[in-house]
């Protein structure tokens, strides 16, 4: 090769690098669907929101069942990979509850971030999972918690956080 050829090459090497490392750091900035805002969640300490959800069977669970059991929250949206991998050990987690005495169970809520019922009531089914869960089509719920980032699980007792993961 001649010193001509091997700086051309040298030279569409360095432009493509430099396509590939703008690419790269223009992805790592921003997320699909996440507004860019500055992150936060709430952390062990912090008060618990109020909040009241609907499940999908109808049963209401609210804040205020912390001052009675331990609440466990946990949020998600079915097409996340990372959810989809967490609510089956979740579900684990819930059916060993289940099998306390009543008043040693906690209370288990899963709340869809950005997903409605029938998303919901097909994963739930084509999952087997019998956790507690309230569709929500919004982030007004999610929001109280946490800017971004899902799956999010909170523990509260007493209207406090006591660990968040």
């Amino acid at each position: 090769m001649t010193n001509d050829q091997l700086l051309k090459m040298w030279k569409v090497n360095r432009i493509i690098s430099r396509i590939v490392f703008t690419g790269i750091m223009l992805m790592m900035g921003s997320c699909v669907g996440e507004k860019e805002e500055p992150e936060w969640v709430l952390k062990a300490g912090d008060q618990l929101p109020d909040f009241e959800v609907v499940t999908l069977d109808g049963e209401r669970i609210s804040s205020e069942i912390s001052f009675e059991r331990t609440l466990v929250i946990v949020f998600f949206n079915t097409t996340c990979k990372d959810c989809q991998r967490e609510l089956p050990v979740v579900q684990a987690q819930y059916e060993e509850n289940m099998e306390l005495p009543e008043s040693a169970r906690s209370q288990y809520i899963c709340i869809a971030r950005e997903e409605g019922t029938a998303d919901i009531e097909q994963y739930w089914t084509e999952n087997h999972l019998t956790l507690p869960v309230s569709p929500q089509t919004d982030r007004s719920i999610y929001s109280k918690f946490a800017s971004i980032g899902i799956p999010r699980i909170f523990y509260a007792k007493d209207g406090k956080i006591t660990k968040s993961e």
